[in-house]
């Protein structure tokens, strides 16, 4: 083949156009043995489990360090250094020193299905498989030993969130050491499954989507590690296809050095070399093991593909909960969580109350993705929000302290302070010896220097002002004063008649606030205020205007010239914000999924990807998610889309690469192809004496996914140069050609002249003579033909009929006929059967001139001339449920027996539903008749068997008798009474299992009785109790069934069931009679049951309407009682039970009752006793 076709093939090869290799996996025989009764050891039933730490007897090389000890972990891993039970896998390379060699890392569940086992192996058979399999995939190592294996096996092991009905993986780890180099090898047998159902996995219900295994070995130090590709993608699914090492299923490494090295090549063609076909960052594996030029990618996180050249879109597992929008990036993927939901995979339920929303004390209950709010009166709306406070009053913002009581007052508040404390705010201590009333504060060290709070003045506080109007021609009552007060003329009480007092002038009372001097004037006064205040008495203080606290629903007070005014968030309005306004996102105008925003009084849809318009009602293009894969183009039909792939693609998202599978034969060629993917080539080349129809002999694996049109392999008709000589005809052979000569000729091309005399053809003394071309022999007499070769023989023309044989003689012939024909040809038939050979005893059959004869019952021999006997004394031995034993005697005399063949038993069910006859051997006299029905009646018969000579069996008259099998047992046999005379028990027939059923025996005995007593009931009757018994007596009990209608025909009875053994119960005690009532106590009298009964005891019951309560009395001789501690007045059932032993048990009799009131205990007197 020119040079620049081999590459050509080999570039197809590694663009992925060629074979894969075979479809398959590693078979179970082929993993390294495994399992118990290896003496393999076994990881716990534990979710994320494993081993623990498993010293070695020997240290592992693993990345230039020894490790003398390893994890097997339940997630398919084993690990080095530390224990992994992380269960959703992360991609290779991992720092932090996780070595690992990871076969298959998904979250496995062992304890729904399979087993994990493990162990160290150094025997011999082991050892020298490893070696053979270290040489054979590393040939640059033929001198390697192995001297020590760990074999990990993971086998039917299912995922988490499976069931033992889940499918199943079962894969193999090996690591192999000789103490300098190691290796592993990773053996997948079947692989069905690829991600725990877990929500970081993602996996569906049969363990496949969401984020799937991990699969190569990882160095831990964040840069040398190997993935196999598919890693942690859907392909996983298919790792048991796929192979470094041409043994799909397999892969092998080795793994103690720097390098990372999978299998090595023992040839220069190096596809990854050469071509570099790996893309996005993905190593390129050389399989040197098959020849083939091809190879393997092992991808970076994020890409798949035969090449790489996939971006994993690692939204398709779904991955985003509780409706969230997934947007994929390399290798990541960004959820876009709806309202309410938080979260990387939204999967967080967002507390709505977190921020307190509800106002005016309103009380929050969170809702999925909103929340609601529980108002308190008057209040009302989403957030509580609308409604006000009667009068925002100064007491609010609760500014009396230290337990004082706060009240509203005109202009502002007063604390009434409790008992120490003192001061406008109730903040102060009041010491020890302070003389100040009403609350007042002594200033300083000063006890009788007061200053007053609102209302109230005088030198100690004493004197209170009222909200009595007065004028100077009023008088206020009790003696009040009538004095100008905050502007108006009020009453003003004294508090204190103890304390001597004047009244003192308008500034005494100190009507001036917050430091404020005042100026008397006769009987007014006037109020200089401070900074900061202002008001006549200098009441109002700016500073406090918003310490009240007066704006509601969050808005934000503001002071002005002596004024506030409330700033109201978004959604309230009034002058404390108490009015709330609608909220244009109640009503959910954002549609699919789209996000509603408060914008400038309005509101504005987020809509999600994809989406579109004001209230993201436009559905986007079925070509938004770019579904069309590998490269393909999309083009939207409406609410569908189609994708034109790329070449190489197909498939309705161009998912699948063109494939067009083996190139079928042509006949007469041999056909070799490098591939079945777009652009393979196969190439036929036709057998030796064919030639192709056309001078293209190749075809090529097209866009469609067909191959091209086949070449035709045509025989080369090697006559058309008319080879063959002096009239010789050619005959066509493959790669020839053969010439029949004519007549005189010979050799290959017939060109040899021949003497036909010289090879002598005439026989019996013919004479040759040669002519051109042929010969003539001249025969002797007698003799004729070609060759001289036949005598002449009367008998040629086969003159005998029916089979007569003819024999030749002198030039005449004589036939000999057959039994049955006679005449000179033999051409009349006879009747054998004309002289009655066969008798009365048989039946004469004529056929081809003989006869035979078959004989009457009784008769045998050719001409039915011995008389067969039948057998005799036919009995049954034996009769059960499904079976019935008989048995006979042979015939009378040594010859008769030795006549027979054996016998004939046939036996049929009386209604016809059932025939069967089994044949005897002649030295056996019983037979086991078996798989009959319960209770049903056979007819039997036995007859003498003589095989006579036409291969048919000649019978004696029959021995017969009619027996009927036993039917089913009664079921649910059980007591449902018993008295001192009786017995009550009930049985059960099923309807189809007892149908043979006819009556039903019922059967009692006594210990003592000479005979049992039995009693037959009919089918329908399901119940039966025995009467007449003796007290205190045990009986045994039983019921069988019986089949038959009884008369001449006996009944067959079944099997007993289960004898029950009962007592009857004793005599219970006679003529019960209160012989004395009291009020608290009632003696009771009885007669002794019948004479000659043991009783152990007697059991006394006392019973109210309230309660009840039982004495044993351990006295069977015992015939009175008094029972004590009763009630005055009340009614009382009182019953007295006989108590019998019975074989370590205890038998009760039916009680005697007997009802009593006592008396009342003011009407009871010694006397009434």
């Amino acid at each position: 083949m020119p040079r620049g076709a081999t590459w050509a093939l080999l570039l197809a090869a590694a663009l992925g156009l060629g074979a894969r290799g075979v479809r398959g996996a590693v078979a179970l025989a082929d993993f390294y043995p495994f399992g118990a009764e290896r003496g393999d050891a076994v990881t716990p039933k534990q979710d994320d489990g494993g081993s623990g730490l498993r010293p070695l007897s020997v240290p592992f090389p693993f990345f230039g360090a020894e490790h003398s000890g390893l994890y097997v972990n339940n997630n398919g891993i084993v690990s080095f250094l530390k224990e992994v039970s992380q269960f959703t896998p992360v991609a290779f390379p991992i720092a932090k020193d996780r070595c690992v060699v990871a076969a298959f890392w998904a979250d496995v569940d062992n304890r729904r299905a399979g087993d994990v086992y493990y162990r160290e192996a150094t025997d011999a058979a082991t050892l020298r498989r490893a070696t053979d399999d270290v040489r054979r995939y590393f040939p640059e190592l033929p001198g390697f030993s192995a001297t020590w294996v760990f074999i990990a096996t993971w086998y039917r092991v299912t995922f988490f969130g499976g069931s033992s009905s889940s499918p199943v993986n079962t894969f193999q780890t090996v690591l192999i050491t000789d103490g300098k180099l190691s290796f592993t090898i990773f053996n997948y047998e079947s692989i069905t499954w690829t991600t725990g159902t877990h929500a970081s996995s993602g996996g569906d219900a049969a363990g496949l989507g969401g984020i799937a295994a991990q699969a190569g070995f990882n160095a831990g130090d964040g840069r040398r590690y190997f993935s196999i590709p598919g890693s942690r993608t859907a392909d996983m699914a298919e790792v048991e296809t796929t192979t470094n090492v041409g043994v799909p299923g397999r892969w092998a490494f080795r793994i103690d050095d720097a390098q990372v090295r999978v299998g090595g090549c023992g040839h220069t063609t190096s596809v990854c070399l050469t071509l570099r076909p790996c893309l996005n960052g993905g190593k390129c594996i050389d399989d040197c093991v098959t020849g083939n030029p091809s190879y393997t990618c092992s991808c970076l996180s994020g890409f798949t593909g035969r090449r790489c050249h996939l971006d994993v879109n690692e939204c398709a597992s779904h991955p985003c909960q509780n409706g969230g929008t997934c947007t994929h990036g390399v290798n990541s993927f960004i959820c876009q969580c709806p309202a309410g939901f938080g979260g990387p995979t939204c999967e967080t339920d967002v507390d709505e109350c977190g921020s307190d929303p509800c106002l005016n004390g309103g009380s929050c209950v969170d809702l999925v993705g909103n929340f609601t709010c529980l108002c308190s009166e008057p209040f009302e709306g989403p957030r509580c929000e609308t409604g006000s406070h009667p009068v925002p009053d100064a007491c609010l913002s609760a500014p009396c302290q230290n337990g004082g009581t706060c009240v509203d007052a005109d202009q502002g508040y007063v604390c009434e302070c409790p008992e120490g404390f003192m001061g406008l705010d109730c903040r102060e201590r009041t010491p020890n010896n302070c003389e100040c009333r009403n609350g007042g504060r002594c200033l300083g060290a000063n006890t009788t220097l007061c200053q007053c709070p609102p209302g109230f003045f005088g030198l100690l506080c004493e004197f209170e002002v009222t909200a009595m109007p007065c004028n100077v021609n009023t008088q206020c009552p009790d003696g009040g004063h009538c004095m100008e007060y905050g502007g108006s003329y009020l009453c003003v009480c004294h508090t204190d008649h103890n304390v001597s007092h004047s009244l003192p002038s308008p500034c005494d009372s100190d009507p001036c606030f917050n430091g404020g001097s005042c100026d008397a004037h006769d009987d007014s006064y006037t109020c200089e205020c401070p900074r900061g205040f202002h008001g006549r008495h200098c009441e109002k203080a700016r500073p406090r205007l918003c310490s009240s606290g007066p704006c509601r629903n969050g808005g934000t007070c503001k002071e002005a010239g002596g004024e506030y005014r409330c700033d109201c968030p978004y959604r309230f309005t009034g002058r404390h914000c108490e009015i709330g306004k609608p909220d244009s996102c109640a009503s959910g105008p954002c549609h699919n999924g789209g996000t509603c925003f408060h914008y400038i009084g309005k509101y504005k849809c987020d809509c999600p990807p994809g989406f579109s318009g004001r209230h993201c009602e436009i559905a986007p293009s079925p070509c938004f998610r770019s579904p069309c894969m590998n490269g393909g183009t999309c083009e939207a039909l409406g609410t569908d889309f189609s994708c034109h792939c790329q070449a190489g693609y197909t498939g309705r998202r161009c998912q699948a690469e063109v494939d067009c599978g083996p190139p079928e034969e042509v006949t007469h060629a041999t056909l070799r192809f490098n591939g079945t993917r777009l652009g393979s080539v196969a190439l036929y080349s036709c057998d030796r004496g064919y030639s192709p129809s056309t001078s293209n002999h190749i075809r090529v694996c097209q866009p469609q996914g067909v191959w091209s049109e086949p070449p035709q392999c045509h025989e080369i008709d090697e006559c058309r140069s008319q080879p063959c000589l002096h009239g010789g005809s050619c005959q066509d052979r493959v790669a020839g050609y053969l010439c029949v000569c004519s007549p005189g000729h010979e050799g290959a091309r017939c060109e040899l002249e021949t003497d036909e005399c010289l090879t002598q053809p005439c026989r019996n003394g013919g004479s040759c003579r040669d002519l051109p071309g042929a010969f003539v022999c001249q025969c002797p007499p007698g003799f004729v033909g070609v060759h001289c070769e036949t005598e002449v023989d009367a008998c040629d023309s086969r003159p005998c009929q029916h089979g007569g044989r003819c024999e030749n003689g002198g030039g005449a012939y004589l036939c000999v006929c057959p039994e049955g024909f006679f005449g000179y040809h033999c051409e009349t038939v006879s009747d054998p059967c004309f002289s009655s050979p066969c008798g009365g005893r048989g039946y004469c059959l004529a056929s081809n001139g003989s006869h035979s004869c078959t004989c009457k019952a009784g008769y045998t021999g050719k001409d039915c001339a011995k008389e067969l006997f039948p057998p005799t004394a036919l009995k049954v031995e034996r009769v059960e449920e499904s079976g019935v034993s008989i048995s006979w005697r042979p015939p009378e005399g040594p010859a008769a027996r030795q006549m027979l063949d054996g016998y004939a038993v046939t036996y049929a069910s009386s209604d016809g539903s059932y025939r069967r006859t089994d044949f005897v051997d002649r030295g056996r006299s019983s037979h086991q008749l078996r798989a009959l029905a319960a209770g049903r009646a056979y007819n039997i018969s036995v007859f003498s068997v003589k095989r006579n000579a036409n291969n048919k069996n000649d019978i004696s008259r029959p021995v017969v008798l009619l027996t009927r099998t036993r039917p089913r047992p009664v079921e649910g046999l059980e007591v449902t009474n018993v008295t001192a005379s009786t017995i009550s028990v009930r049985w059960a027939l099923h309807r189809i299992r007892h149908a043979t059923v006819s009556s039903v025996r019922v059967s009692i005995r006594h210990p003592k009785a000479q005979e049992d007593e039995s009693t037959d009931v009919d089918k329908g009757v399901d119940k039966f109790t025995f009467r007449a018994l003796l007290p205190g007596r045990r009986y045994t009990i039983w019921v069988t069934a019986l089949s038959g209608p009884g008369g001449q025909e006996h009944p067959t009875e079944s099997l007993a069931s289960a004898p029950l053994h009962v007592w009857t119960r004793p005599l219970p005690p006679a003529n019960l009679t209160a012989a004395r009532v009291t009020a608290t106590s009632a003696h009771v009298v009885w007669d002794a049951p019948t004479p000659g009964t043991s009783l152990e005891a007697y059991v006394i019951n006392v019973t109210t309407s309230q309660s009840s309560k039982s004495r044993y009395v351990p006295n069977g001789r015992l015939v009175s009682y008094t029972v004590r501690d009763l009630r005055p007045g009340r009614r009382y059932q009182l019953s007295v039970t006989a108590v019998q032993s019975a074989g370590g048990d205890q038998l009760h009799s039916e009680p005697a009752h007997l009802y009593i009131i006592t008396c009342s205990r003011s009407s009871w007197t010694a006397e009434d006793e």
